[in-house]
């Protein structure tokens, strides 16, 4: 399996992330402080609250970004270790086009959505539900929202294909699939006539063989695709 990783990118938004961190807790820390002398001095009440205001803020961006650029197993490094087994007629590439992961394989392209929640999750059609745990309220500010995973990654598939678009008839254009991987182990997923692909680590590698034996994909087709996937426009 073949893989090409936008480095530059990745060392970018960590390096962010490790900046904004101790930022976030100096606001929050002076936030406290300007709290405690507010009580004999109330004029220090409106400082307090812009400094608890801008640390919330800044607490989302980084939490968002340690989470996703930091903390290790970053999405990437997930999907190459679940791939390293597979032949060199799959090629995953992450951060160089319009989505974070496609997967390039013989059926065609797997816009990959990876998404890193645990917990009790339920995929019904379209709706998705994560049951709440006192858990995730004292993961407040670390644990991102859920979201509408399956519009993003019906989203990413629609943009992928948009982009391929400006560069070769819509004939050439292989499928391009939604795929929404759940890769935390801890995640239990109960999933029901889900409108798209949705699935946990252990059965990705089986799902992808299974669609790997519809070889609609030339590999003269695949090098040019590779070349557009790796060189956004």
């Amino acid at each position: 399996m073949k893989v090409t990783t936008n480095q530059e990118l990745v060392e970018s938004r960590a390096k962010w992330g490790r900046r904004i961190a101790p930022v976030t807790l100096l606001l929050l820390v002076a936030g406290l402080i300007t709290n405690f002398m507010s009580i004999n001095q109330p004029e220090y009440f409106q400082i307090t609250l812009i400094l608890l205001f801008g640390g919330f803020i800044s607490a989302i961006f980084s939490s968002n970004l340690v989470n996703n650029w930091v903390r290790e197993p970053r999405s990437d490094q997930t999907l190459v270790q679940l791939l390293k087994k597979f032949g060199n007629d799959y090629e995953l590439f992450n951060y160089t086009s319009p989505v974070p992961h496609a997967l390039l394989a013989p059926d065609g392209i797997h816009a990959i959505t990876v998404k890193k929640h645990d917990g009790e999750i339920t995929i019904n059609g379209r709706r998705i539900h994560r049951k709440f745990t006192w858990r995730r309220l004292f993961r407040l500010f670390s644990d991102e929202g859920l979201g509408t995973p399956i519009g993003e990654a019906e989203g990413n598939a629609a943009k992928l294909t948009k982009y391929l678009r400006r560069s070769l008839p819509e004939e050439q254009i292989p499928p391009v699939k939604p795929l929404l991987l759940f890769s935390n182990p801890e995640a239990r997923l109960s999933v029901h006539d889900p409108a798209i692909p949705v699935m946990a680590t252990k059965e990705f590698k089986t799902y992808l063989r299974e669609q790997g034996k519809m070889r609609n994909v030339s590999s003269d087709r695949r090098k040019q695709l590779a070349e557009l996937l790796v060189t956004p426009k």
